[in-house]
């Protein structure tokens, strides 16, 4: 007997108390063996809709629903509550096989659809179904035949929304995507790929799999009992799951909005490769910060890849460790910036004091910054080749003999001083692997590829043979809040035709945060990684709930009364310490309410943010925030003064730099907001900032 778990039936199993869900699990090892045992009393009832569903006794009290595909063979487990709300659930509820899509639907049917059809009917506004698509065509986009007449009525998105509780998943999200510009034969072409299954049974088409699992086992019921189910390892949506389980002739870039599941599709990947397609060679999972790796080792090891097959990395620590292993540092050489070691900038007014030249620090940091470092230049000839699009100024070619000398020189005092810059390293490992044809790792995984710089992207390309699935990067560019400008042909990345992706849907936030999130970066034009623009439209969260909040205060202390009162009152309601988090956009700001937490008594955690062993609210900087998600985010200290918050010579900055540190502001701020699954709250003093437009 082959028995399905419908994706929401875990929103409802999660709400029992633990009690009543050991007894779900009880049931559902008697329901595999014996469907028809008189304990389990699967039963008809007449008032429902669709008569292939039916009830089945947990106890007394609860009762689970269960569509029964084919008696004693085939059934979808869809709810489970108390008996008067589970009748209620299933009463108007319809649950069919799209032949289009070949996926099984969850709807409603009932007097409501018809009163929201007569009101667009009714509506002044012209429906934007009705004329320019046909019936046959929403059937093709997974519209049920029964909802067709109501969908044609559709004039607006509020329209839609009216009708979200109505369709099942697959059709809403498809209809959002004609509201909001898409093709429809470029929709058609996604549930095709859907189709596919890796077996000859079509229930198991990737179309199907978004929302049912098949249960083999108890490992989902007996991980619901431990904690909160994590979803994402069992199921996928069709844009994802087109994207792990096949193979590729190159790299692939995948970009998408926050929530979207760009890691969860990495994640995914890496244990396809990782059970069919390593050659000896370990796998490279790398991303650009150590909190971040600590937490993909977790979640490896939660979804069970392959041990011994893989390695995660911070990219920052490889590059030095490939550069001691093979010998290309000294021991004493001390890198530029980090601790106790003098700053670039220092080093370059050091060296310009004892230098006369006809160029300015500013210009010369930066030439050799964005050129000489940037593009590996190791020689003259190097330079007079070298691009310098974006520079600004123009140089000439006697200029750029000129520079090389005062580089020459450059390079010379600091090597005496056994000063390395960060990119040296990178450099220093990249030319070694490509001279000595060496190849590292069988497959890389790149994850948060926003953060990266081109000097990485080479480094690297270096550490793996181009050829198939060889490279895989996500990344998000509405996230890039370290400035950086990725050109992947400038690495020797060739991403070439359908190995260009982007998802669309939001997992994490509700429709209401997302909007916000959105609203900040709206008027900003982003990078996709190679030179074209990135589409912010499209983005689509399937869940709604409370609206942001931005409240503003007279005095500091108002503020920390305020989000620390609400901190109280969500922890009396039973949410945990670590499942809230604080943050601001600088550290002195983060130490108040360090302070005010610390004097009231209340737990709190400043480091090792997602370690679940400690108990504690969460504090940080919007740029600690990044890569994490909490259910409930305090964004506070927000106001005219801190959002934007601008350098002390903004003034004195040319256009262009002033439109490049408003933007990187936004996409912090954008950060920060769509870090929140269920609540965000937004706080300051004095006048609200002008960017959040709640």
């Amino acid at each position: 007997m082959k028995l399905f778990i419908y994706e929401r039936f875990w929103d409802a199993f999660l709400k029992l108390n633990k009690t009543t869900q050991t007894k779900v699990t009880g049931f559902i090892s008697k329901f595999r063996t014996d469907s028809k045992s008189a304990a389990i009393n699967l039963e008809s009832i007449s008032t429902f809709k669709d008569q292939s569903l039916r009830t089945a006794r947990v106890d007394d009290k609860y009762r689970a629903i269960i569509k029964e595909v084919k008696a004693s063979n085939v059934y979808l487990l869809v709810w489970i509550d108390n008996h008067d709300d589970a009748m209620e659930w299933a009463k108007n509820k319809v649950i069919d096989w799209n032949e289009q899509t070949k996926a099984y639907q969850v709807f409603t049917i009932d007097e409501s659809v018809e009163i929201i059809a007569e009101k667009q009917v009714d509506s002044a506004v012209s429906p934007l179904f009705m004329g320019k698509y046909g019936y046959k065509d929403l059937l093709e986009i997974g519209v049920p035949q029964a909802l067709v007449p109501s969908v044609l009525y559709i004039n607006n998105f509020s329209a839609l929304e009216d009708m979200m509780d109505y369709l099942p998943n697959d059709a809403f999200e498809n209809l959002f995507y004609l509201l909001d510009g898409a093709n429809i034969e470029s929709l058609k072409s996604e549930i095709k790929n859907g189709l596919e299954t890796e077996s000859d049974d079509e229930l198991n088409s990737k179309n199907n799999a978004r929302s049912f699992f098949e249960l083999t086992d108890d490992v989902l019921f007996n991980e619901a009992l431990q904690g909160p189910l994590q979803k994402w390892k069992y199921y996928l949506h069709p844009s994802q799951s087109s994207l792990v389980n096949r193979d590729f002739n190159g790299a692939v870039k995948l970009s998408g909005g926050a929530g979207t599941g760009k890691t969860v599709v990495a994640l995914h990947r890496l244990k396809y490769l990782a059970e069919n397609k390593t050659n000896g060679k370990p796998i490279l999972f790398t991303t650009f910060t150590k909190e971040l790796s600590k937490n993909l080792e977790s979640l490896a090891a939660e979804l069970k890849v392959k041990s011994g097959t893989y390695r995660i990395e911070n990219i920052d620590a490889l590059a030095f460790e490939l550069a001691n292993e093979y010998r290309l540092i000294e021991s004493n050489d001390r890198i530029i910036g980090l601790s106790n070691v003098k700053s670039d900038r220092d080093l370059w007014s050091n060296f310009l004091d004892e230098q006369l030249v006809a160029y300015d620090e500013e210009f010369l940091k930066s030439e050799f910054d964005d050129v000489i470092l940037t593009q590996n230049v190791q020689t003259l000839q190097d330079y007079l080749k070298a691009s310098r699009v974006g520079r600004g100024r123009a140089i000439s070619r006697r200029q750029r003999i000129e520079l090389w000398e005062v580089f020459e020189a450059f390079n010379v005092e600091r090597k005496n001083q056994n000063l390395l810059y960060k990119e040296e390293i990178y450099n220093l490992v990249s030319s070694y692997l490509n001279e000595q044809n060496i190849s590292v790792f069988s497959h890389v995984i790149v994850d948060e590829l926003q953060d990266f710089s081109n000097v990485e992207l080479n480094f690297i390309r270096s550490l793996v043979k181009e050829g198939v699935n060889d490279l895989f990067m996500v990344g998000d560019p509405l996230q890039n809040i370290f400035n950086k400008k990725i050109v992947f042909s400038r690495s020797g990345i060739n991403i070439r035709g359908q190995r260009s992706k982007r998802l669309r849907i939001n997992y994490r936030t509700t429709e209401e945060i997302k909007k916000l999130a959105i609203s900040i970066i709206q008027d900003e034009e982003f990078d996709d990684f190679d030179g074209g623009k990135e589409d912010k439209t499209g983005y689509l969260s399937l869940f709604h709930g409370v609206k942001p909040e931005y409240k503003v205060f007279d005095d500091k202390q108002k503020e920390l009364d305020f989000v620390f009162e609400e901190i109280t009152n969500l922890i009396e309601k039973g949410v945990y310490y670590n499942e809230i988090v604080i943050a601001a956009r600088t550290r002195d700001s983060v130490k108040d309410f360090t302070n005010k937490l610390h004097q009231e008594g209340m737990p709190y955690i400043t480091r090792d943010l997602l370690n679940p062993n400690n108990e504690g609210v969460r504090l940080t900087t919007f740029h600690g925030i990044k890569g994490l998600e909490f259910k409930h985010v305090f964004l506070t200290d927000v106001n005219k003064r801190t959002l934007p918050f601008l350098p002390y010579n903004f003034n004195s900055l040319t256009e262009v730099e002033k439109q490049e540190i408003l933007k990187k502001e936004k996409s912090l701020f954008y950060v920060a907001s769509s870090r929140a699954i269920q609540r965000l709250v937004i706080s300051g003093i004095g006048e609200k900032s002008e960017l959040v437009k709640i």
